[in-house]
């Protein structure tokens, strides 16, 4: 399936909220299955995530991404009082909020991937993962998040996956012209970039994007035998190793499809444990894992929800993208 990556952002503040976010998910998962049972799984976990928004942080967002590949994230976000004690608060039957605490339980039976990460304080993210369309196989985990400007229906920025590796792309400015450039990308990526060097995958992209408002884009390349990252980037889409230290990639300035200098590929050693992180200028320059200790063990779809939280400019298109070998 090579579909474009759809995100819904769903405010949750009331039980209100909870319905209208249960039925907007079900209705995204209803364009890849018809399968009830999954829906049916689906339909509790909207709900306790939903519930648990409201109950415990007050407030917070729904976040979804709809993968090519059938695979749909679901995500609570909020900067609620955290928990001090998460295996606690997994346990049937534990409660905060004179329920019948089965809230995070149920999520966690119900989802195929879960995962959560909470500090007091600070907030907590949950990700309940349902693989629509088979289990992929790969020892790559990848997440991403991708979101339209506040006054915009469409974001002028995508991502893709395809093998060990990856694409993120910001159409000038945002909107639908800014959407058209970064779409277009994106399919002779996943259609012609398995094979090609970076190099000429980025001369081909240049060439196909000049009748376009133009994007910034990089391509990486994941090869965990050899221990190394290839990246290859124009304008300012931001790379970054992050492990035990941290390291920035080098991107070349320039506007994909209108004016480019030299395209240079470069490499860079890569360790076990490392995490791959890509994002627009929709998050700010300081992305990283900061005080949240033991974050590169959770699940790359989770990472990339609490960097968005964390980092997000308020009025731009933000995309991130977070890759991990297991």
């Amino acid at each position: 399936m090579n579909d474009q990556p759809c995100s819904l952002v769903l405010p949750v503040t009331t039980t209100v909220h909870v319905d209208a976010a249960r039925r907007a998910l079900v209705r995204l998962a209803g364009t890849v299955t018809t399968d009830e049972t999954l829906l049916g799984r689906l339909t509790i976990v909207a709900q306790e995530l939903g519930y648990n928004l409201v109950r415990h942080a007050g407030h917070g967002e729904l976040l979804a991404t709809l993968s090519g590949e059938g695979v749909l994230d679901v995500l609570a976000v909020d900067r609620g009082p955290g928990m001090h004690d998460v295996a606690r608060c997994l346990s049937d039957h534990y409660s905060t909020a004179a329920t019948l605490g089965a809230g995070l339980g149920a999520i966690r039976r119900q989802a195929d991937v879960f995962d959560i990460h909470s500090r007091p304080g600070q907030g907590t993210v949950v990700l309940a993962r349902f693989h629509l369309a088979g289990t992929p196989s790969s020892r790559l985990q990848h997440g991403a998040l991708c979101t339209p400007h506040p006054e915009e229906e469409v974001c002028g920025d995508t991502w893709a996956v395809s093998g060990r590796r990856l694409l993120v792309c910001d159409g000038l400015g945002h909107g639908r012209q800014a959407a058209t450039a970064s779409r277009r990308a994106r399919e002779l990526f996943l259609r012609h970039g398995a094979h090609l060097p970076l190099q000429r995958l980025m001369e081909n992209l240049h060439q196909a994007l000049m009748d376009t408002r133009g994007a910034a884009l990089a391509l990486a390349e994941l090869d965990p035998d050899q221990g190394q990252v290839s990246f290859c980037g124009i304008g300012n889409i931001a790379g970054r190793l992050l492990g035990n230290t941290s390291r920035s990639l080098v991107s070349n300035n320039g506007t994909l499809g209108y004016r480019i200098g030299r395209i240079q590929t470069y490499t860079y050693p890569w360790t076990p444990g490392t995490l791959l992180v890509l994002n627009s200028d929709g998050l700010t320059s300081k992305v990283g894992l900061g005080e949240h200790s033991g974050l590169g063990a959770r699940h790359p779809a989770l990472i990339a929800a609490l960097l968005h939280r964390d980092f997000r400019r308020s009025a731009d298109d933000a995309t991130v993208l977070v890759l991990k070998h297991v």
